[in-house]
């Protein structure tokens, strides 16, 4: 069930970056970084949610680069699936 969290996360965050992208007219580079920020908290969001991250853990970088890599793959793959 974790892990469907995070892919869902991910699916969710492809509508959301497309929308931010548009609405402060990012391209290039700064969109990287938009959709590195969203996923980043995104994915700190869904760590909260699935309980993985509490207390002492919210300070431990290991955490928080694993909640952040399994949403940028799954925006990733959301957005390679509905671009072609």
């Amino acid at each position: 069930m974790e892990q469907a969290l995070y892919w869902l996360t991910g699916a969710l965050g492809v509508p959301l970056v497309n929308w931010l992208k548009a609405r402060l007219g990012l391209q290039g580079r700064g969109a990287m970084w938009l959709t590195a920020a969203v996923a980043a908290v995104l994915g700190l969001a869904a760590a909260l949610l699935s309980r993985q991250l509490t207390g002492s853990s919210l300070l431990e970088p290991e955490g928080l680069l694993a909640a952040f890599g399994q949403v940028l793959a799954a925006a990733t793959l959301a957005y390679q699936l509905l671009t072609q």
